[in-house]
């Protein structure tokens, strides 16, 4: 998503990272599935590692050619299979900046429904 009309009138921008108002959603019945493929991933690629398998265990995900050709460092594979399946998973939350709504994505991508504040105004929920 790049922009995202609020109900107020208000144009919601995601055209860069870090946005003050935007976080990332993994739903809790999720959580704990994605904790234990973390974990059996990581142990499979070091195990993987450990025996010259890393090219197979590659290829046996998914992975082609062209990517093993990288030759990326195994921090950055990990980092790559990681981020892939919790982006498969996540879900995208805004909050309006100037209404305070929060606008959270639904099961289909660049879906969203809004929540509205009490105060009817920007608490700041999602900023640090």
């Amino acid at each position: 998503m790049s922009k995202l009309g609020c109900p107020c009138g208000n144009t919601i921008r995601d055209n860069t990272s870090g946005l003050p108002y935007k976080a990332s959603l993994l739903k809790d019945s999720l959580r704990e599935s994605f904790s234990d493929w973390l974990v059996e991933e990581i142990q499979s690629y070091v195990a993987a590692v450990e025996c010259g398998g890393v090219r197979e265990w590659l290829m046996g995900r998914g992975y082609g050619e062209e990517y093993i050709a990288l030759q990326l460092n195994h921090g950055n594979v990990l980092h790559d299979h990681i981020q892939t399946r919790y982006l498969c998973l996540k879900r995208d939350v805004y909050e309006c900046p100037a209404c305070g709504r929060i606008h959270v994505e639904t099961r289909e991508d660049n879906v969203f429904v809004a929540y509205a504040p009490d105060s009817r105004k920007n608490n700041g929920a999602l900023s640090e």
